[in-house]
């Protein structure tokens, strides 16, 4: 009988052992998480903390910037990795905002819809980057590829085309002289005036016309250029 009580004492023992641990194990879970979510940042602080949307908060964490772990149901970032890579951040942020437009700005611009702005985009003629998951388009790109086009025309009036100085298309000599498209063809055919070639079309010089239109007296204008051309400069 003492040999049964001695195995019983001791099964009781082990046991009384194993749920100390337990619980000791428990405890320090519980601790080490309540230090996790006192030392980390959940996604919405992030989203306060840089004033950005919770969704870009989200693929910020998500994009390896941070050190993050799971707290409970939730992924959080360190708080040192984040103070770490804050001016890493702010400074993405402030080029985003300065130096960088949204699809949406670009059709605002130019007056596009959506399909026809992203098939701009994808002929690749000026710079995007991908910032927090969403397509940018960088400002000075866009400005430089504006000034040596003439396809597109800004809604606010800005003109095109200025990297090639004052030109003129054969149409808007057309409307101004109050003649055919293809007479003012043939000023450029015949040499009368000067004229440059962009995108595969003519484009005739803004001084080669006008010297050329204060040497004769056939043509008289019935409109002015800037009231055919509409540019507010």
């Amino acid at each position: 009988m003492a040999f049964v009580n001695m195995f019983n004492d001791r099964v009781e023992q082990f046991n009384l052992r194993e749920e100390n641990e337990r619980l000791a194990e428990l405890f320090s879970d519980e601790k080490l998480q309540e230090e996790a979510q006192w030392q980390a940042y959940s996604v919405k602080e992030i989203s306060r903390l840089f004033s950005i949307s919770e969704e870009e908060a989200l693929k910020l964490m998500n994009c390896g910037l941070f050190k993050t772990y799971r707290v409970g149901n939730e992924y959080r970032a360190s708080k040192k990795s984040v103070e770490e890579n804050k001016k890493i951040v702010k400074a993405v942020l402030t080029y985003q905002d300065k130096k960088t437009m949204s699809v949406p700005d670009v059709m605002r611009i130019l007056g596009l819809g959506k399909t026809a702005t992203y098939r701009l985009i994808n002929q690749c003629r000026f710079k995007t980057y991908l910032v927090l998951g969403k397509m940018r388009v960088d400002v000075d790109s866009f400005e430089d590829w504006y000034a040596g086009q003439f396809h597109y025309e800004k809604v606010n009036g800005e003109r095109p085309g200025k990297k090639y100085g004052k030109t003129l298309s054969p149409l808007t000599v057309a409307k101004v002289l109050g003649i055919p498209r293809s007479t003012a063809n043939d000023l450029m055919n015949d040499g009368i005036v000067e004229f440059i070639w962009v995108d595969g079309k003519r484009r005739i010089k803004r001084e080669s016309f006008d010297k050329w239109y204060a040497s004769q007296s056939k043509y008289t204008k019935v409109k002015e250029i800037e009231e055919v051309e509409g540019y507010v400069d």
